[in-house]
């Protein structure tokens, strides 16, 4: 893997994680509540930050490492959808289907919570 080639990325908190219980309807409305929103927002934001290039084409490579504060229990699939999602809307990835590899990290640093992304092509 080339390190020149591979693109790191760092948000300021930890994804709000995707499930069903956090999209609800009101009234017929489907809606994101505040937080899920105010995350996707800042974190879009961060990442266009600090990426401006085109979206990435092909198969890719992930490594996620999660910052966590506490070791309280989270659940890291629904973080990744987040991410996936995220990565997509700040035009890094065209579509999550291009993730062919996927390794995730729980790191406990007291008070401290952090996500750091290192996206590869595929070799």
């Amino acid at each position: 893997m080339s390190e020149e080639k591979r693109i790191k990325l760092e948000l300021s908190s930890l994804p709000v994680p995707k499930s069903n219980r956090y999209i609800r309807k009101r009234g017929g409305v489907v809606f994101k509540p505040p937080r899920v929103k105010n995350w996707e927002v800042r974190a879009v934001w961060e990442i266009k930050q600090q990426y401006q290039g085109e979206p990435l084409d092909g198969k890719l490579s992930m490594e996620v490492i999660l910052v966590l504060p506490n070791h309280r229990k989270r659940d890291i699939d629904n973080m990744l959808k987040s991410l996936w999602d995220v990565l997509e809307k700040a035009k890094v990835i065209k579509n999550d289907n291009q993730i062919y590899e996927i390794r995730t990290l729980k790191r406990i640093e007291k008070g401290v919570q952090k996500t750091i992304i290192y996206i590869s092509p595929m070799e």
